[in-house]
């Protein structure tokens, strides 16, 4: 039996539960993009309005289709956090721009910033609009205590909104931003920023994003930049945009150059030890026949009024450089319909990287907008297995998986079935085997929609066709992989 989504992460308590309390005081933190913060605020600031996206097609957390579903395995993390509950702060919407805590009308910036270690600040079910900044101030959730989980009180991730509203909540600082260790997110949709949704700066390691969907980003939308941010893990979380969402888009730079579609999903400088699992990444594309959007975001007289429409954006999962053991697990993740799929390493090497048991489709041409579906570039050591990469249109992008740079060494492709090439790029190298490279589309469930588990087992080039590796233990649904393996991310298992 197959059970949709999952993870191995199961040491919360760890370090989570801490005994405290806590008084009011004066925020004196400092954003990452600098300046003194202050729990004052204006509500007054343009996008205040209800979301007009269209939504996606229906694959991820909290959801139906191909995608992980917070079932078995992903429960056991839910669960876990829930258990791990210390004092409890209860807070529920209040007005545009305030939470009501205990009668109290306050910000949840400040409500967050007094939290003690060990604390829990529980959302009850609604919409929480995120206020405007003053020009001066900061009204984004700015999280300097370790230890503290924000998490919905219902465990529905759809019924607790945070709304930056495309918002302006100080300098480039994101809805949420994460500058202390081991901060627990979960069970909430974070929607709607001009910048990132959730940014990690110094200090921000072991952090656990879990059962959190995170829509409509302006520039990526899980970002971590600054210092070294390590061991964090995203799990059973949803990244999606919406057509609303790419109207709102970033761009900067040359209207022909590689920033005029400045978003994506999650997008790591100077990290280390990630684990993205279980996880689904929906439409994160610009579209060419769009609106014209204006330079940095809801800066439309930037630059002389230039606009932007369409262009190449981020890798749905892309962390550019890992220091010698310190790489990265990327594994049972659903990606669909993104400009790009997982991208390892390009101007900084990346070593001890694990890419394992994703799916990766598009039903898009090949184009400025779409491109590649797997790319690891100045990578070591790094093992890409058993991966299902399909495109659908005639006209795709013709590379399914790419290894670049003479640079790059002790890379394993291995076990990977795709319907495009698996190909070598300036002068890069790597050991293969037991790949396919034609996959037919009719093999799997529905590949349109992405759900690309096999429809049949008896498709002699892919079931038991594979070559034994150690890290592959099991499939995208967690079922076993024993005896010899199947070729792509699914393991097919025949109906009783």
């Amino acid at each position: 039996m197959r059970f949709v989504g999952g993870n191995k992460w199961l040491a919360l308590a760890t370090g989570l539960m801490v005994a405290c309390g806590g008084t009011s005081g004066e925020d004196t933190t400092t954003e990452g993009a600098g300046g003194s913060s202050a729990d004052s605020a204006t509500t007054s600031g343009a996008g205040a309005g209800a979301n007009s996206g269209t939504g996606g097609e229906g694959v991820g957390a909290g959801g139906q289709g191909p995608g992980p579903e917070p079932a078995a395995a992903c429960q056991q993390t839910t669960d876990a956090i829930v258990a791990a509950t210390g004092n409890t702060i209860t807070v529920s919407p209040g007005p545009d721009g305030q939470v009501e805590v205990e009668g109290q009308l306050r910000t949840l910036r400040a409500v967050v910033r007094d939290a003690m270690p060990g604390d829990t600040v529980l959302l009850e079910d609604g919409t929480y609009l995120l206020p405007e900044a003053d020009p001066s101030g900061f009204s984004g959730v700015y999280i300097t205590t370790p230890d503290i989980t924000i998490r919905s009180a219902s465990g529905d991730p759809r019924a607790v909104v945070l709304d930056s509203a495309y918002r302006i909540h100080g300098g480039q600082s994101a809805p949420i931003t994460v500058a202390a260790a081991g901060v627990v997110l979960s069970g909430f949709t974070v929607r709607r920023s001009i910048f990132h949704l959730v940014h990690f700066w110094d200090d921000g390691d072991d952090a656990v994003v879990h059962d959190v969907i995170l829509e409509d980003g302006g520039q990526q939308f899980m970002k971590a930049s600054g210092g070294n941010v390590d061991g964090v893990t995203v799990s059973c979380s949803r990244f999606e945009m919406t057509d609303d969402g790419r109207d709102n888009v970033w761009g900067y730079g040359s209207q022909n150059g590689n920033t005029t579609c400045y978003t994506g999903g999650i997008d790591t400088h100077d990290a280390t030890n990630w684990h993205v699992h279980d996880s689904s990444f929906v439409g994160i594309y610009c579209d060419a026949s769009g609106v014209a959007r204006p330079a940095h975001g809801r800066a439309p007289d930037a630059r002389n009024g230039m606009t932007y429409q369409g262009g190449l954006a981020e890798h749905a999962i892309h962390m550019w450089d890992a220091p010698d053991g310190q790489g990265h697990v990327i594994e049972r993740n659903v990606i669909l319909d993104c400009a790009r799929g997982i991208g390892i390493g390009f101007n900084a090497e990346v070593h001890d990287t694990l890419i394992l048991n994703n799916m990766v489709s598009s039903r898009f041409a090949g184009a400025r907008e779409h491109d590649v579906g797997i790319s690891v570039m100045r990578a070591f050591d790094t093992l890409i297995a058993n991966n299902t990469v399909v495109y659908t249109h005639p006209e795709a992008y013709p590379d399914g998986i790419e290894y670049r740079f003479s640079a790059t060494a002790g890379v394993s492709v291995v076990n990977n079935l795709t319907n495009q090439r698996i190909r070598a790029r300036d002068g890069a190298t790597a050991s293969l085997a037991t790949n396919v490279d034609d996959a037919d589309p009719a093999w799997f469930v529905d590949a349109a929609a992405g759900d690309l588990r096999l429809l049949s087992c008896d498709v002699a080039a892919v079931v038991d066709a594979g070559t034994a590796t150690a890290e592959v233990t099991m499939d995208l649904d967690h079922d076993p992989r024993e005896g010899a393996l199947d070729i792509g991310a699914d393991e097919c298992t025949p109906a009783p």
